[in-house]
């Protein structure tokens, strides 16, 4: 992230524009200028960013030139390497991580009109979904999907696709993703909900990870639904089942603590959204 060695002016460090870069989702602000003001008002925080006095706080445009830089394919793999190191820590530390785990997606709002027969973010894509009142929610833009282990409820893998991608269609992702985060994945069960109702899904979670898919089943998918009846009935595979809840907490977490809803990315690929 340095770049070329360069004459003139150093310009910033690196380190301190990342530091400052994990406090603002850390503490979820919702934009750069909300961060700079908790620079300003906040010694403690800027010694800990590595900014020694006011004068030293970057400039909006050095965050967003850095921000900008960190969507960037080329820097991609790097940002997703801080991820996957983290994963691999957990499973070293902490016991049982990784057994359990539960996939869902939230949606992200574009910041673009979805309506206009031009779009300024062509990449999103209309989802809709029921929202926790029960009526059905359209939204343009992105969604997020999660591989989250149930007991710590911490992020295992993630992917990003347009709004309209149905679910089940990035599972295989975020398992792989799991997979190349840690070599030994291998859980003992994977959690789901309808979304990601289907008999291919569940051999690929048997074939392949070896795990036992605990999916709920549309309806709609009959003869699937008359074959696993008993076992969704039984009160071991409703107690699992119910685990899922913590992907959904992860989610909420996301959105209500780290800034998620406030991600300002337009014109922007899966990949950019991703690292942002």
């Amino acid at each position: 992230l340095r770049g070329p060695v360069r004459r003139g002016p150093k310009g910033h460090s690196v380190t301190i524009l990342w530091r400052c870069y994990v406090a603002k989702y850390r503490m979820g602000l919702a934009s750069t200028d909300a961060l700079i003001r908790a620079l300003h008002d906040n010694p403690y925080l800027a010694q800990v960013c590595g900014i020694s006095e006011p004068a030293a706080i970057p400039h909006k445009s050095t965050f967003s030139r850095f921000f900008a830089k960190l969507s960037k394919r080329v820097y991609l793999t790097q940002v997703k390497n801080v991820s996957r190191s983290l994963v691999r820590r957990s499973y070293e530390i902490l016991p049982g991580f990784g057994q359990r785990v539960a996939m869902d997606s939230t949606t992200i709002q574009a910041w673009s009109n979805g309506g206009k027969t031009s779009k300024s973010d062509p990449d999103a894509g209309w989802s809709v979904k029921r929202s926790t009142n029960g009526r059905m929610k359209a939204v343009y833009g992105y969604k997020v999907h999660l591989l989250v282990d149930c007991e710590y409820e911490l992020p295992i893998a993630a992917n990003i696709s347009a709004g309209n991608v149905h679910d089940a269609k990035r599972a295989s992702n975020l398992l792989s993703e799991a997979r190349h985060a840690y070599s030994h994945f291998r859980p003992k069960f994977v959690i789901a909900d309808k979304g990601y109702s289907g008999q291919p899904l569940a051999d690929l979670i048997r074939d392949q990870y070896w795990a036992k898919p605990i999916i709920d089943i549309n309806p709609a998918h009959k003869k699937l639904a008359h074959k696993t009846a008993h076992k969704r009935a039984k009160t071991e595979w409703k107690v699992i089942y119910n685990q899922r809840g913590a992907v959904e907490r992860v989610n909420s977490r996301l959105k209500g603590q780290r800034a998620l809803d406030h991600v300002t990315v337009r014109h922007g690929n899966s990949n950019s959204v991703a690292a942002t």
